[in-house]
């Protein structure tokens, strides 16, 4: 009997050991990994799913969804708009979705002040209108709006494109902080914008 209860204390002390040691603790209570965009010192937290990915990559996403999709040309366009600046850029697309999207781009430096950030609220607003049009689909300003921080200045215009009963929701934001310029494209068609993110790497 002393045995058998020897016995069973040792197996118990060895499980605990294996689990608190062990593989199947890690196994049970991974470490969270903050998915991130980092960018010429620049850090943008992003809901999980996002992954950082090449021109050619998204391309062969995109070119794989439905021909009826209206929106796989204009990603394919917006793409073709970003390389043409023949400046330093990223993408990330989402793994389930590749028409949820960021890019991510340096920008010049804009010295921005309210009435300044206005004027460029109120230009890329009516870029993107006169774009809709030539891509033939609706357009609809959500909101322009700009704001200031000791460190960083951001201007961002949200809209939304439809056609049919098709919607994609677009944000553009350009910060100029400290780091000098970036500027940001996010194609979502959930309506996510990741504003808060952009605050907290403004108020850096």
């Amino acid at each position: 009997m002393k045995k058998l209860l020897l016995l069973c204390i040792v197996i118990l002390a060895t499980s605990c050991d294996y689990f608190s040691n062990g593989v199947a603790e890690k196994a049970k209570f991974p470490k969270f990994k903050k998915n991130t965009i980092e960018f010429k010192n620049n850090t943008i937290l992003l809901t999980s799913g996002y992954t950082k990915t090449t021109s050619e990559d998204f391309k062969r996403r995109v070119n794989e969804l439905n021909d009826a999709s209206k929106f796989k040309k204009i990603a394919l366009q917006e793409l073709e708009k970003i390389e043409d600046k023949k400046v330093d850029f990223e993408i990330f697309a989402h793994e389930d979705n590749v028409e949820n999207y960021i890019f991510v781009y340096a920008t010049d430096f804009y010295k921005l002040d309210e009435h300044r950030a206005a004027r460029v609220v109120a230009t890329m607003n009516n870029q993107r209108k006169d774009e809709s049009n030539v891509q033939d689909v609706k357009y609809k300003r959500i909101h322009g709006r700009y704001f200031f921080t000791p460190t960083s200045k951001v201007v961002k215009l949200k809209y939304l494109k439809a056609f049919k009963t098709q919607k994609k929701f677009q944000t553009e934001y350009i910060v100029a902080s400290k780091y000098g310029g970036i500027g940001l494209s996010i194609s979502n068609l959930e309506d996510v914008d990741f504003e808060n993110s952009i605050k907290r790497l403004a108020v850096k």
